[in-house]
């Protein structure tokens, strides 16, 4: 956690984001909460990584979880209508086409 907290102040200060998060405040979890991965500090898709949930809102309490990184890197630049969308593409693709 000391890690993903030194490496969160620094990107904040090299962003100008906000930030006031303290060790407390940096929980990793056994699994990922998105995708329901075991957290594994051997295995970069699921070594720990510091979400902003919002992100213009910086590494501030209340505004961050610990996720996998491929979580974090899947959630990175999408928006929740452009999820959505992928995931109706999906399901008709799917409905046509099962696996």
């Amino acid at each position: 956690a000391a890690i993903l907290l030194r490496s969160a102040r620094n990107r904040a200060k090299d962003s100008g984001l906000p930030f006031n998060l303290t060790a407390a405040d940096v929980v990793v979890p056994s699994v990922c909460p998105v995708l329901g991965t075991p957290i594994n500090f051997e295995a970069k898709d699921n070594v720990p990584s510091l979400d902003r949930i919002i992100p213009a809102k910086g590494y501030v309490k209340g505004n961050v979880c610990v996720i996998s990184w491929r979580a974090n890197r899947l959630k990175w630049n999408g928006r929740l209508k452009e999820f959505q969308q992928i995931i109706a593409y999906l399901e008709k693709f799917l409905d046509k086409h099962p696996v």
